[in-house]
């Protein structure tokens, strides 16, 4: 046998034995038939016969790749077909399952726990990396298989049809919130400012006194001040119709202002008091167990941090806002 033929019977073979028995054999004579042609003409030329086959095969591609497209199976784990709805489900399932996941992992050692600030915030990554990975693998697993088992029917039911009703406004995201949102979180935070108020002026008896009513009167004035803001910006917004780029600005600087002046009084000891300890003297409850400072920290980050990244795409929505 030459070296030739050897070449292009260990192609064929390779190729067709991937193939089920009934087209298996007719695979293998087209394949053949068809390198054996293209050997002769590049022989023809002026080619060697050595490097004129080679070349073919070559040519061919990988032999793996051939024979899914012979077998008419896909090359792709998730198709065309289902890819966008694929992308769309795993972005939100990021956005609302992993800030969950990772919420409750630092309120879970928010009580009991003393590990420091580094050892709470490297054990949120880690649980937020590892949700990511476990939510891009099994919805991916689940699409590849409804698309190789489930056919058109099933593609329905998984994959709606696109209408151009759904094409997006540039300027939604710039647009004028409603006034539901806007009272929403003028109302949350006038909650928010209520409460420090009251707690550092002194909860009386029967509360428990959380906030530290001995902190700095000038510390006291610049949160709420933080938080007022944040409510006059709010406002602002709606009334003009979106946000323009300083109100984003404003808003920005003053997520970052808040979390740093918080998280700076948290761990200097200044904006708690011994919260176990409150609570037993007013609710009558145990006092062996104790509040992470560290894990209040990386709450303080995660709310401020999103707030402050809320303000940055308002800001980029705006600027697009403008540019158009």
């Amino acid at each position: 046998m030459t070296a030739s033929t050897s070449l292009t019977d260990r192609y064929v073979w390779t190729v067709t034995r991937q193939l089920p028995p009934e087209s298996g054999p007719d695979v293998a004579q087209e394949l053949r038939g068809s390198i054996e042609e293209t050997v002769e003409g590049r022989i023809a030329a002026g080619e060697e016969p050595a490097t004129a086959e080679r070349e073919t095969i070559l040519g061919l591609g990988d032999p793996d790749v051939l024979a899914r497209e012979y077998g008419g199976r896909p090359n792709h784990l998730i198709g065309p077909a289902y890819f966008p709805a694929w992308v769309r489900l795993v972005k939100l399932l990021l956005v609302v399952i992993v800030p969950l996941a990772v919420v409750g992992n630092v309120i879970a050692r928010s009580f009991g726990s003393d590990a420091d600030f580094g050892a709470v915030i490297g054990g949120a990554a880690a649980l937020a990396f590892q949700t990511a990975v476990h939510l891009v693998f099994w919805t991916a697993l689940i699409f590849a298989l409804v698309e190789r088992s489930a056919g058109p029917l099933g593609r329905d039911r998984l994959v709606a049809d696109w209408n151009p009703d759904e094409l997006a406004d540039p300027a939604d995201r710039a647009r004028r919130a409603s006034l539901g949102e806007m009272v929403f979180e003028v109302v949350w935070t006038v909650v928010v400012i209520a409460v420090a108020i009251w707690q550092w002026r002194g909860v009386g008896e029967g509360a428990v006194q959380v906030l530290d009513p001995d902190l700095a009167v000038g510390w006291q004035v610049l949160i709420i001040g933080l938080l007022a803001l944040d409510v006059v910006v709010t406002v602002a917004a709606w009334a003009r119709g979106g946000w323009s780029v300083a109100l984003a600005s404003i808003s920005l600087v003053s997520a970052v202002t808040s979390g740093a002046a918080l998280v700076w009084l948290l761990l200097g000891e200044q904006l708690l008091t011994d919260v176990p300890t409150e609570a037993a003297a007013a609710l009558g409850v145990g006092a062996d167990w104790t509040l992470s400072l560290p894990a209040v920290a990386v709450g303080i980050v995660l709310v401020c941090g999103w707030e402050a990244v809320t303000a940055v795409r308002r800001m980029r929505d705006a600027k697009r806002s403008d540019a158009q």
